[in-house]
């Protein structure tokens, strides 16, 4: 019995995220959600109290796979330089990989209690970053004056560029060469911020 029912749950956030990677939270309707997850929506509302809980749960879902990504970057044993620069370039390349998804996730229009929850998960991003600075700082790489502020500067920098594959303007030119391009743009440009100059450079 849990275990069907754990099923049952875990069917229809999967419904959910789905939904919102097709049309944004506007398509996560609850009717919606439990249809493609195959059961009623009295069956949703046994599960969660609301469509906004439902969606707390697909973001916090979301968020936590991305942070232990971020998490065990940190922990290889590459340098501080190398483990910034796998970091900001896999998290971007996941995001672009699902832009609709990701731009609601992050930054589409919704109510405070989500907000809430929103801001909290990229404060857990940018723990993982502060992870990263700190080495740097410590063994040379990097060279910075205010450590949140630097962390909160290449958190925005990973996490806005969402943003820019949804212009209809410029949907064409992020094919896969351009993808590539892009994502190493943003990269290079967190990495410039902070490593350490030297003469030859």
């Amino acid at each position: 019995m849990e275990e069907k029912m754990q099923q049952n749950r875990e069917m229809i956030l999967l419904s959910a995220r789905e939904l919102v990677a097709q049309g944004g939270f506007k398509d996560a309707q609850i009717q919606a959600i439990a249809d493609r997850a195959g059961v009623s929506s009295g069956l949703v509302y046994r599960y969660f109290e609301n469509k906004n809980q439902v969606l707390i749960e697909v973001l916090n879902a979301a968020i936590h796979i991305e942070v232990n990504i971020l998490n065990d970057i940190a922990h290889t044993q590459l340098s501080a330089l190398e483990k910034l620069d796998r970091a900001v370039t896999t998290f971007v390349k996941r995001a672009m990989n699902s832009p609709r998804l990701s731009y609601s996730l992050l930054f589409e229009p919704v109510d405070p209690q989500f907000e809430l929850e929103r801001f909290q998960s990229k404060q857990l991003i940018k723990e993982s970053i502060i992870k990263i600075l700190t080495e740097g700082r410590h063994s040379g790489e990097f060279i910075f004056e205010d450590l949140n502020t630097t962390a909160l500067c290449i958190v925005g920098a990973m996490t806005f560029v969402v943003i820019e594959p949804l212009s209809i303007a410029k949907t064409k030119r992020f094919d896969k060469s351009y993808k590539e391009y892009f994502v190493k743009q943003i990269a290079d440009f967190c990495l410039q911020a902070v490593k350490v100059k030297h003469p030859q450079e």
